[in-house]
């Protein structure tokens, strides 16, 4: 009797390595899940590749799900045909599977300033030990706020003394989150993105149940904005950043 290898891996509790089809003429696989990490290698149509597991990454058109090879690299799932959208093989995890986030080239989405504050924002979230939940919550709310920018103030001339990647008019708000001075005493830290992160998470951790709350409805329990549901356009945007970088 012929088996398929698939057949063959559901059989046996997925615990063996599955092969699998390429479905692009040239598919590349990278050091990370997203296609700001740096390519390793790439993979021809039909070309068969083993799954040594699978994690969630950048979204490639639609599908946010990345299959690391026997290569050591990542290849984006929507590229390879494992005949289902969902995991054939474990997580990746533990073991040092999870790639680090890569020292150079843009996160997902956004371009190198964002990148380089969204980074300062991730390295806080980890050093906090807040998780994905945090990571999701910080990004959404910056993105929302400045689009990850360190926004100065001409409201708030201490501001303008710190580095700033732009200049908002919101009352008297600076920085990502764009948190009012008036609350927000330390200038200089609002005008930091890994220390007005620590005020945000600050905010977050305070809120009863925020470990497993609605991601839009955890920002705007911190934020308080005058527009609540805007939070919502960007929480899928932020869990791609927050997965490409090791969260």
């Amino acid at each position: 009797m012929h088996f398929t290898l698939l057949a063959l891996s559901v059989a046996f509790g997925g615990s063996m390595v599955g092969a699998y089809p390429i479905t692009g003429s040239t598919v590349n696989c990278r050091d990370g899940p997203g296609t700001s990490y740096k390519v390793v290698k790439s993979y021809k149509l039909n070309e068969d590749v083993k799954i040594t597991c699978q994690t969630r990454g950048e979204s490639v058109k639609g599908d946010s799900l990345w299959d690391k090879t026997s290569d050591g690299c990542y290849v984006a799932d929507f590229y390879v045909k494992t005949g289902t959208s969902n995991m054939v093989v474990g997580e990746c995890g533990g073991g040092g599977n999870t790639p680090p986030p890569p020292s150079g080239g843009n996160l997902p989405t956004l371009n190198a300033v964002q990148s380089k504050n969204a980074r300062a924002i991730i390295a806080q979230t980890k050093k906090q030990g807040l998780g994905r939940q945090g990571c999701m919550a910080a990004l959404a709310t910056g993105l929302t706020e400045s689009q990850i920018k360190i926004l100065a103030n001409n409201k708030v001339p201490a501001s303008l003394k710190y580095h700033y990647d732009g200049k908002g008019s919101d009352h008297d708000s600076v920085g990502i989150f764009q948190q009012r001075a008036m609350y927000y005493k330390d200038i200089k830290c609002d005008m930091d993105a890994a220390c007005s992160a620590s005020l945000f998470f600050k905010g977050m951790t305070a809120i009863k149940g925020w470990k497993t709350m609605d991601v839009a409805k955890l920002c705007q329990a911190v934020q308080r904005s005058a527009v609540p549901t805007a939070y919502r356009k960007y929480t899928s945007q932020a869990k791609t950043i927050c997965a490409a970088g090791g969260l």
